[in-house]
């Protein structure tokens, strides 16, 4: 796998490029020493300066703390609501496609319901409905589990979809009814015959599907609906700056490079692993 992956100069350096922005984000805010809270009155929506980088937001904060504050958060809620994407995903559209039936008709039938409301105005709705009331009750960490919960609700479908067409094709291959035949039982056809080879493309889905969540978050908190202040998120400080594009366009500018930046490297690791992992590709 590492020798294929050295292979392909997409998926290498998508995944160098990838590494050094989760460095970043783990060990940036601890080498910056300068709060994404605290504000220098006497620097407000100031231009980039040896003292602050990025320069600073309405309220004198440092722009570049509150950056890396805010990247990863947005990595820690792409990955959750991946996390719980694939979960929720591969074990409904396993069931669905393997036993089929009644069990396959109340599956897809509750994933049909979900694909009913367009996507990312049922989050908003979500957001929007429980958002107050979540935080008052458990503050900014209640916030951000709201958000995560929101954007996993309506990625997973999606992914049991994919998975659910993806184990019927497998199902109906000489392998896997070679191993029903022998007397396998259906708990290891499922794990060792058909998981296993589609756990490939399952992790090629899914790191293309972190793009989308990753602006579907930014999206929420461009709205004042996902992470709330004080803490940062990069749709926060382009929510918080998009009044002041006409005095100070870098704070606009910063975090969504940042964004254009993620959402292209996962794009680019995605296509480069399908390059690595299709076995039709090689």
């Amino acid at each position: 796998m590492l020798r294929r992956i050295a292979r392909s100069p997409k998926a290498l350096w998508s995944l160098v490029a990838l590494g050094v922005i989760v460095a970043a984000a783990i060990f940036g805010p601890s080498f910056w020493s300068a709060s994404p809270t605290f504000g220098d009155f006497g620097n407000i929506m100031a231009f980039p300066s040896p003292e602050h980088p990025l320069g600073t937001d309405s309220l004198g904060r440092d722009t570049l703390a509150r950056l890396l504050t805010g990247l990863r958060v947005t990595l820690v809620v792409a990955l959750f609501v991946e996390v719980i994407n694939v979960a929720l995903g591969v074990t409904v559209g396993l069931l669905a496609a393997y036993y089929g039936g009644m069990i396959d008709q109340l599956l897809s039938r509750v994933t049909d319901l979900l694909f009913a409301f367009p996507g990312l105005l049922f989050a908003i709705l979500i957001a929007g409905v429980f958002g107050p009331a979540v935080s008052e009750t458990y503050g900014g960490m209640g916030r951000l589990m709201l958000t995560t919960g929101a954007l996993a609700l309506i990625g997973w479908p999606m992914m049991a979809r994919y998975v659910r067409g993806m184990v019927l094709s497998l199902k109906s291959s000489q392998f896997a009814e070679a191993a029903s035949a022998m007397g396998a039982s259906d708990a290891y056809i499922m794990r060792n015959v058909l998981l296993r080879n589609a756990v490939g493309m399952v992790a090629v889905t899914a790191t293309l599907d972190i793009s989308g969540v990753i602006i579907s978050e930014a999206t929420l908190s461009l709205l004042g609906l996902g992470i709330q202040q004080p803490a940062a998120s990069l749709g926060l400080m382009i929510n918080d700056a998009r009044s002041y594009i006409g005095t100070n366009f870098t704070q606009v500018l910063f975090p969504g490079l940042v964004i254009v930046a993620l959402v292209l490297v996962f794009s680019f690791l995605g296509d480069g692993l399908r390059d690595v992992l299709d076995p039709k590709s090689r």
